[in-house]
């Protein structure tokens, strides 16, 4: 009974502290960075903690637990700088990578401690490397041809939303990193019908848009595919 009450307490405990931590950066970039109106920095703040919550629940550890705030609010940065400025800060997007990196330094070095061994971290550290690279390599490649037939990027995947999708290929691996590119692209889909669909139903003339911020479509994303795989 005392360790289901020390494994709920804990659970709490890291719900409340991920949530604290996500909903405070969302409500800091929104006022520092945008400016943005009450109402809204209170909407990102809370989109931040309950996406604080979802990956303290999800967290197996008190490392890991860290390191998914920690993403949580480096995507929560980039979602609310895309939607007011159409940028991703290239330091967000490398905090990423340094997040991940310093998670399987302190996991190697844990393990060593405890004489587990870095076996595990080893294979995960190559997972998150060739999941990064993979998603980098799809990106490129879809963004060279339309380079050479448009003779630009119009219209076309973004850079900064090709680096950030390959951090999180470097987060969630070459199979969740690839999953994160299709489902990025289909909830960007739906939001570019249901802006459309809005915009006729209003009486007004519009044509279905053709640029539209990635980063919140990411993050989402990230937040399915790591439940998913947590279940």
């Amino acid at each position: 009974m005392d360790f289901a009450h020390a494994a709920v307490a804990r659970l709490l405990a890291e719900c409340i502290l991920c949530a604290g931590f996500a909903g405070g950066v969302g409500h800091a970039v929104a006022r520092r960075e945008v400016g943005w109106q009450a109402p809204a920095k209170t909407l990102i703040c809370l989109s931040g903690a309950l996406t604080g919550v979802c990956v303290g629940a999800v967290a197996t550890s008190w490392l890991e637990a860290v390191e998914l705030a920690m993403l949580a609010a480096a995507l929560l940065a980039c979602s609310v700088t895309d939607l007011a400025r159409r940028v991703i800060p290239n330091r967000v997007v490398a905090g990423i990578l340094v997040i991940r990196g310093a998670y399987l330094c302190l996991e190697a070095v844990w393990g060593s401690a405890h004489g587990l061994g870095c076996g595990d971290v080893l294979e995960e550290a190559w997972a998150s490397v060739a999941g990064g690279a993979l998603v980098l390599l799809v990106l490129l490649g879809v963004q060279l041809p339309w380079m050479r037939a448009r003779g630009s990027l119009q219209h076309c995947l973004g850079g900064g939303d090709a680096k950030l999708l390959s951090a999180c290929g470097f987060y969630l691996g070459a199979v969740g990193g690839m999953a994160c590119v299709a489902l990025s692209c289909v909830l960007a889909l739906a939001c570019c019908l249901g802006a459309w669909a809005f915009g006729c139903a209003r009486g007004e003339e519009k044509s279905f848009p053709r640029v539209f911020p990635l980063a919140p479509q990411v993050f989402a994303s990230v937040v399915i595919l790591t439940a998913y795989r947590a279940f």
